[in-house]
């Protein structure tokens, strides 16, 4: 994951642009016990401790909400799949099974606005009010070309994207960018997950265009979670992690405060009947 920390750093340096990074917060860690939940066929595994999921190669669709100009709207959707799980920039043992009797799916939805800065480089400003969802599949049935396999299985984690920032640059007929952006968890199964802090995640997401590489994957991409791709769309081959974060220091002392708050009213009550 270093060199996508180093990609951003370096787009970020070059746009002038500054935020809030997504590893502010202090990293979670914990197990996942894919066997537990609803859903779950039981031939999965249990995979810990770790902290972050690494995403494989994905596809991201960009349709214009309006006219391109200097500033540009757009409606994001993303899909793809985890690889591996990992702890310190390391992945973990114990997933030898991801893959084979299960896999681990996503698809998120934005909208970002993409500023063009000169002739060679945007910027790009991701929105706040996204979705995120990672599903865990008994049967590992994910098809691109077809669309489908994304969204059938047990959902496990939900999320609200809060924002992004990043930068993009174009050379040889090749677009590349990169984005650092922050999720709040709003829920997740907590038979899965262990122990019960999960408050946020944020990563960095990396996009390419135009590249021979990604060309036979991403001509067989027609739609991205039913939205067909048309003439005027950005369709990016796109890679990306997100690291798990539990609450920060001032959350945990207004969570605190509030059950003394709780707790007082309760004797209060009790003492008044």
């Amino acid at each position: 994951m270093k060199y996508k920390k180093v990609l951003l750093a370096s787009l970020l340096a070059a746009s002038g642009f500054a935020g809030q990074s997504a590893y502010a917060a202090a990293n979670w860690i914990g197990t996942a016990d894919y066997t537990a939940g609803v859903g779950a066929g039981g031939d999965e595994e249990v995979v810990g401790p770790f902290s972050t999921y690494d995403f494989g190669s994905g596809v991201v669709l960009l349709k214009p909400t309006g006219t391109v100009g200097s500033t540009t709207s757009f409606n994001g959707y993303y899909q793809t799949f985890v690889t591996k799980h990992e702890l310190a920039g390391v992945p973990v043992t114990g997933s030898n099974l991801l893959d084979n009797t299960y896999e681990l799916t996503v698809v998120a939805s934005f909208t970002q606005d993409v500023t063009v800065v000169s002739a060679t480089t945007s910027d790009i400003s991701v929105n706040s009010g996204g979705m995120f969802k990672l599903y865990r599949d008994t049967t590992p049935d994910r098809n691109f070309a077809t669309d489908s396999g994304f969204s059938d299985g047990g959902l496990i984690m939900t999320g609200t994207i809060l924002g992004g920032v990043g930068s993009a640059f174009s050379t040889g007929g090749m677009i590349f960018g990169a984005t650092d952006i922050s999720i709040a968890i709003t829920g997740y199964d907590t038979s899965v997950y262990e122990p019960d802090t999960i408050a946020t995640g944020g990563g960095i997401f990396t996009l390419r265009l135009g590249s021979p590489l990604d060309a036979p994957f991403l001509s067989g991409v027609t739609s991205v979670q039913g939205n067909s791709v048309v003439s005027g769309d950005f369709k990016f081959a796109a890679d990306g992690y997100l690291a798990l974060a539990v609450p920060e220091a001032q959350t945990y002392a207004m969570m605190l405060a509030g059950l003394g708050l709780v707790g007082f009213m309760a004797r209060r009550a009790r003492a008044t009947v």
